[in-house]
């Protein structure tokens, strides 16, 4: 059910959190973990295309 009201968040179903496509299909990707940083490493976050089953880390 939609609310007008702007205070309370929208389902979790209707959010977007990949914000990145598949390399090989364009298919929405879809993020699974965020590692945090470690020492002198990076955090990583890991997305997977449903579509094709790519796996990819990024840098975050």
């Amino acid at each position: 059910m939609a609310s007008g009201d702007a205070t309370i968040p929208p389902e979790p179903a209707d959010q977007d959190d990949s914000g990145r496509r598949c390399e090989k299909c364009a298919a929405a990707m879809k993020q699974l973990a965020e590692l945090p940083a470690l020492s002198i490493r990076s955090a990583i976050k890991v997305f997977r295309c449903y579509a094709c089953n790519h796996v990819v880390a990024d840098r975050a």
